[in-house]
């Protein structure tokens, strides 16, 4: 925006090189109404910084799991000490969009995968659910609504994809059940009218086997790692506040990652959010790229350059303005301009560290899940999100919920890349929720938070991982019981 100030006459020119300004009443206006709301979040943008500065809870821990487990000082660490290996097949390329002539056929692919899996797990046999029958039967299905509203006792359906058909289920005989739109599951009842299923078992599709290590990795990891814990950081965006760009929070993690130096820097995605105010309501005269250079590129070249043991991976979000595609599951970021020893992954992003397996589901899976799922006295011991986490691991895919969320814009015919191919050691759900770090099938499921809510910091996750015990380690592979040697801390920033 060009600065002005009045010439002798009482013309508009321009302050720095004196050239006169052509204008008439309606630019001035907008000039003048621009400059007063740059004023005016500048005054409250300061308040909220001098705020965040004088916070008193600065490194507060929020949230333990494993508090019996010891945390390990890794501030002295110069040299990298993990290797990073993306997972293959489940890396998404850049690719085109809007384009889904077969919707039904990827629905019905996934389906009849599952389908199987059930039926043999189970040994069911299936029956026509349609047929009046005063016998219990069996059959497989997905949980639909029966209208466009949210998912309740008297509105679930069972939708048969074969028959290209939906019965509705009645719940009463069930002790207890959680269930969610796009779920598919098999159930067991009595269709005594032709159109109702009285279901008294649901069965859920059984849990897929965990990454083993082959042992000879195992020793290899124990040896770099020098028998010392992996400090592993977890940082969600957005990262500034709402009120500006001075990316406060995220200058802060930077800060305090140059003292710690973990073995490893994730950071999750909104960089540059489309749902910042100023962006919004058109408030700021840099661009989304301009953006991005400046408060997170060239900030993490410096970072990188006095901290070179921290390895980084970043994520994209499909909120993310600076990235190409606002589609899920989404392509990298595009490395030109970033420093050349971040790692970019797609998101999802499915990646193993020294033997951990890695899954981060950045969208807000949790909370769609949340604002969909119905349940009775469901899993004993679980608490809701533990529950939502669970519903991911056992049906297999990091997007389970059809219809999907209005949220998020999802491309079926690249669901493949949205399918676990084993239990994660490690799963990773930034969700606009309370965050959490919960231990769920073995697998520790972790929500960090935000590291900037609106006008205020957020929280971060820290991961430490021991090494497995060399009387552990087997002669071919080992199982990585990492649920059982890694603590994780919620710490606000």
């Amino acid at each position: 925006m060009q600065e002005l100030t009045t010439n002798p006459q009482g013309g508009l020119m321009n302050s720095k090189t004196g050239e006169p300004i052509v204008y008439n009443k309606e630019t001035i206006g907008d000039f003048l109404e621009k400059k007063g709301i740059q004023m005016d979040n500048q005054h409250m943008g300061k308040d909220i910084v001098n705020k965040f500065s004088d916070r008193k809870n600065k490194g507060k821990i929020e949230d333990t799991l494993n508090p019996h487990i010891s945390t390990y000082d890794n501030s002295a660490n110069t040299s990298k000490r993990c290797k990073i290996v993306l997972i293959p097949d489940k890396q998404v390329e850049s690719y085109r969009y809007m384009y889904q002539p077969q919707i039904l056929e990827e629905l019905d692919d996934r389906f009849s995968s599952l389908s199987t899996i059930l039926k043999n797990h189970y040994n069911l046999e299936v029956f026509d659910v349609f047929h009046i029958n005063q016998d219990m039967i069996h059959t497989i299905g997905r949980i639909c609504c029966d209208s466009e509203g949210k998912l309740n006792n008297e509105s679930i359906l069972l939708e048969i994809p074969e028959k290209r058909n939906r019965v509705k289920l009645s719940l009463n005989e069930l002790e207890s059940y959680s269930l969610f739109s796009g779920q598919i599951v098999g159930v067991n009842g009595i269709n005594n009218t032709g159109n109702h299923l009285n279901i008294n078992r649901i069965f859920e599709i059984p849990l897929l086997p965990m990454y083993k290590a082959p042992s000879s990795e195992l020793i290899e990891y124990q040896k770099r790692l020098n028998e010392k814990p992996l400090n592993i950081v977890v940082a969600a965006g957005p990262f500034t506040f709402d009120v500006g760009f001075g990316y406060e929070s995220f200058n802060e993690l930077l800060i305090r990652m140059k003292q710690e130096r973990p073995d490893l820097l994730i950071l999750l995605g909104p960089f540059v959010s489309e749902d910042h105010p100023l962006l919004i309501e058109k408030k700021t005269f840099n661009t989304p790229g301009e953006i991005f250079k400046e408060y997170i590129t060239d900030k993490l070249s410096r970072f990188i350059a006095t901290s070179p043991g921290v390895s980084i991976v970043m994520v994209p979000s499909t909120k993310d303005l600076f990235h190409c595609s606002f589609v899920f599951p989404q392509s990298p970021f595009p490395k030109s301009g970033l420093p050349r020893d971040v790692i970019c992954t797609s998101n999802p992003a499915q990646f193993r560290v020294n033997e951990i397996t890695f899954v981060i589901d950045n969208v807000d899976i949790l909370f769609h899940l949340a604002s969909n799922e119905i349940e009775r006295n469901a899993v004993p011991g679980l608490d809701r999100m533990s529950r939502l986490s669970r519903h991911i691991l056992t049906q297999r895919h990091l997007y389970p919920l059809f219809p999907t969320s209005p949220e998020i814009n999802l491309e079926l015919k690249k669901s493949n890349y949205l399918e676990l191919q084993n239990l994660p050691d490690i799963l990773i759900l930034p969700s606009k929720l309370k965050y959490f770090a919960k231990i769920v099938e073995n697998v520790i499921c972790i929500n960090p938070g935000y590291l900037s809510k609106s006008e205020s910091g957020g929280t971060y996750a820290k991961i430490t991982i021991h090494p497995l015990q060399e009387t552990l380690i087997k002669d071919d592979v080992t199982e990585n019981l990492v649920s059982k040697r890694a603590r994780v801390e919620i710490i606000r920033i």
